[in-house]
């Protein structure tokens, strides 16, 4: 979405957007330091806070492309939804691009690139929240970093901290991003107190100290009453201890934990400087975690990685790098995680809004087998959703479903009631506009937001804060079997639109249109293109566009077949999918199984199945003879598939020995099976009388050693845990066991001071590690196995027999 400020507006935000007065702005305080804490009005300022690193450019739009206003101010709202006063973003570390505020030294500056920058600090400061905001990055991601001032004069990145011109040109990119003055609050972004600091760099990793003192003194020097913050990746860099003008450090933690935040915030609070953790895994916030630090002073500031808010047409933005949240959560662990950040934020005297924020907006209505099928844009905030019907937009409303729906249920089809219909989506009482779907046709409804959905435009400017028309302005859409359209008008005179329509997109021709409640109607029968002209200062705050049904039903569905368990299938694990071949016409599927042939009494009945698989959440009984079958459902019938059976696998009798140690010829072919981790202490693996594995370890500052083993893929399935054979006489450390199957990681560690001897572990006290990305347990691949000492002793353990056992 390029931002270009044009003759004509076409407004986006569908809330006000009320900046606040140059008066008002002036009276909100600065965020100061005194020694190691933050104050705010003369109290103690501490904060529970996110990184959402993508407000001004982002990546995940199928492409690098500015954010919509909308999804800026959803993820906004939805920060200060959690509690949340502080984010921190990589918004304004923005280089080498052409979207960027500096595509290249040679091209210079891209000053249209502030717009959503200036949106998205705006829109912060009036809901509140203070911003972090790093000025350039260690790494080479999409939004650039420190190579790109390297770069013009062919100097490697390390000549970013030493090269006089390379700093002078860091410097001045810096200047000029301070100095812009942002249009929305009328101030120079040195003076507006919504950005609490700025940040050196994001996980800068080799800043001398010469270079670190420069800087800080530098920009402190441009942005007097803003703080400086500074820090490397996972540890605390000394140097930024000793910088005069640093504020504030920033140390990153993937994973965290509590004993080793608060052992850092006491560093880092001693040489006189403010303590926050930058980044810090999501998934790691529980009470373990975060409880103890909110009794540390020490520990000014706690920002998750990282929060992504709605999607422009439904559901949520995804981006899987496995610390990424939404609010409310996907699932019982991220609902956990979000809430422990909720209850940090209070414990720290932040409060949380009782109402979403926002308002719903049904995106599309389109069809699958002749049934309504739903998209909306969710309300920040909302822990659910109501989809109601009604046969006229005055009601009477009624329910189109049981329970609540969330975000991640729409698509969502009305799998009762085919036909003519209107709809609105509710959360917490605030409720969609109405929007209605005849009985053949698709509704597809444009925002405005962006261009996105349009297939030309001219004289046409996407702006969230209205504006007015202009000379021979245009904007265009192909919407095949188009029927009639909706324009939303807001202000101007409406005879001065047109609407036009288009068999190929080129010729065009103005249809009849008439003005009601606010908006200009006009229909299209057989129109593949429709455009609206116009000359005025109208503005246009939606399009709302209905079409023939593409596929329209015919008759039932099709004959089909199942697929996976085959008929007659035997030894079947799970099974773990069920899977049928695609019914021409279906508009959803329903699986049911049974012990029974007739499929009476079903074990698993589920209906709304929109695609041709399905997996459980649990497998079935072992050792039993299963039948199942699908059945197809469209407007006009259904058709089911044959009866189909198979039987599940049997449970295994005898252990699945895992590693018996006797396959080793010395303790070098055991130690090359068997590295230790790099990144803990020093650990020795040899092969000792018995064939056995000897672990020796010597302390170091890490706290932790461990070996790991990688497998060809071992069938676990059936088994119910792991037994080992320990001599723990020699050591007092923690012993963890960690495990991955199927690409997922699992842990159990055992207590420092047990007993030696055999071990036997149940799978389900095994437990996803806090740092690592979420998965269900398939013991079907079992691929490594890692033995881990936990402390700061040094010791010896003697492992032996490690084997899965049975019931």
């Amino acid at each position: 979405m390029r931002l270009l400020r044009a003759a004509a507006i076409v407004l986006t935000l569908m809330t006000s957007f009320a900046v606040p007065s140059a008066a008002q702005a002036s009276t909100r305080s600065f965020v100061t330091r005194d020694g190691a804490q933050l104050r705010l009005n003369g109290k103690p300022f501490r904060f529970a806070g996110t990184n959402i690193y993508w407000l001004g450019l982002d990546e995940n739009v199928g492409g690098i492309d500015y954010p919509t206003y909308f999804r800026i101010r959803d993820a906004i709202d939805t920060a200060k939804g959690m509690g949340m006063t502080v984010i921190r973003s990589h918004m304004l570390v923005s280089s080498g691009d052409p979207k960027t505020l500096l595509p290249s030294k040679e091209a210079g500056y891209n000053d249209a690139a502030f717009a959503t920058i200036d949106y998205a600090i705006a829109y912060a400061g009036k809901a509140g929240l203070r911003l972090i905001l790093p000025l350039t990055d260690n790494w080479a991601y999409y939004h650039g970093g420190h190579a790109d001032f390297t770069k013009p004069y062919g100097l490697p990145e390390s000549a970013f901290y030493t090269d006089p011109r390379v700093i002078a040109d860091y410097q001045a990119y810096v200047w000029h991003v301070m100095q812009h003055v942002n249009p929305y609050t009328g101030k120079r972004y040195i003076d507006d107190p919504t950005i609490m600091a700025w940040e050196l760099g994001n996980e800068l990793e080799g800043m001398t100290p010469e270079w670190i003192t420069t800087n800080a003194a530098t920009f402190s020097g441009w942005a007097p009453r803003q703080l400086i913050a500074a820090g490397r990746r996972f540890d605390i860099d000394p140097d930024t201890l000793a910088a005069p003008d640093v504020d504030i450090v920033d140390v990153h933690y993937y994973p965290p934990t509590a004993a080793r935040v608060r052992a850092d915030a006491g560093t880092i609070a001693a040489a006189g400087k403010v303590y926050i953790a930058g980044e810090y895994a999501s998934n790691a916030a529980g009470s373990a975690l975060l409880d103890p630090l909110v009794a540390d002073p020490n520990v000014t500031g706690m920002l998750s990685w990282s929060l992504f808010g709605h999607g422009d047409r439904n559901g949520f933005v995804q981006h899987d790098d496995g610390f990424s949240f939404h609010y409310p959560g996907d699932d019982a662990r991220m609902i956990a995680a979000n809430q422990a950040q909720i209850a940090y934020a209070k414990a720290l005297g932040a409060s949380v809004p009782a109402r979403p924020a926002g308002t719903p907006l049904i995106t599309a209505i389109d069809k699958r087998g002749g049934l309504n099928v739903l998209r909306w844009r969710g309300a920040a905030g909302a822990d659910g959703y109501r989809v109601e019907r009604a046969p006229t937009p005055l009601g009477p409303w009624k329910p189109a479903h049981s329970g609540l729906l969330s975000d991640n249920d729409t698509p969502w089809t009305d799998l009762t009631r085919p036909g003519n219909a209107w709809y609105r989506v509710v959360t917490a009482g605030i409720k969609s506009e109405p929007l209605f779907a005849g009985a053949s046709e698709t509704v597809l409804v444009d925002p405005l937001e962006s261009f996105g959905l349009t297939s030309g435009h001219a004289g046409a400017d996407i702006r969230p804060d209205g504006g007015h028309g202009g000379d021979k302005a245009w904007m265009s859409w192909a919407v095949a079997g188009l029927r009639r359209v909706r324009f939303d008008v807001s202000g101007g005179r409406h005879h001065d639109l047109a609407v036009q329509v288009s068999s190929d997109g080129t010729a065009w021709r103005t249809v009849a249109s008439r003005v009601e409640h606010g908006a200009i109607t006009a229909s299209t029968p057989g129109a593949g293109h429709v455009r609206l002209v116009w000359n005025s200062r109208a503005v246009v705050t939606r399009a709302t566009f209905w079409a023939a049904d593409p596929h329209p039903v015919t008759g039932r569905p099709a004959a089909f077949d199942v697929v996976a368990p085959a008929a007659g299938a035997t030894g079947v694990i799970g099974p773990q999918s069920f899977s049928w071949g695609a019914s021409a016409g279906a508009g959803f599927y329903t699986l049911t199984v049974s012990r029974q042939p007739d499929l009476g009494s079903p074990v698993l009945s589920v209906t709304g199945i929109e695609g041709t698989s399905y997996v459980p959440a649990r497998g079935l009984d072992p050792a039993t003879t299963w039948y199942w079958g699908v059945r197809a459902t469209n407007a006009a019938g259904s058709a089911s598939t044959p009866v189909a059976s198979f039987t599940t696998r049997a449970l295994p009798s005898a252990p699945t020995v895992i590693d018996d140690f006797e396959s080793y010829a010395d303790s070098a072919a055991l130690a090359a099976a068997y590295p230790r981790n790099p990144g803990g202490d020093v650990v020795t693996p040899t092969l000792t009388g018995g064939h056995a594995m000897q672990l020796d370890v010597t302390a170091g500052g890490a706290g932790y050693a461990g070996v790991t083993r990688t497998f060809s893929p071992i069938d676990l399935w059936g088994q119910q845990g792991i037994q080992l054979d320990l001599d723990r006489s020699a050591t007092p450390a923690s012993i963890t066991i960690q495990f991955v199957a199927n690409g997922v990681y699992w842990e159990y560690t055992l207590p420092a001071g047990t007993p030696s001897g055999r071990v036997r572990v149940p799978f389900t006290s095994f437990a996803q590690p806090p740092w690592a990305p979420t998965g269900a347990l398939d013991l079907t691949r079992f691929t490594q196995l890692s033995i881990y000492l936990g402390g700061s002793d040094s010791g010896r353990l003697i492992v032996d027999n490690v084997a899965a056992y049975p019931v």
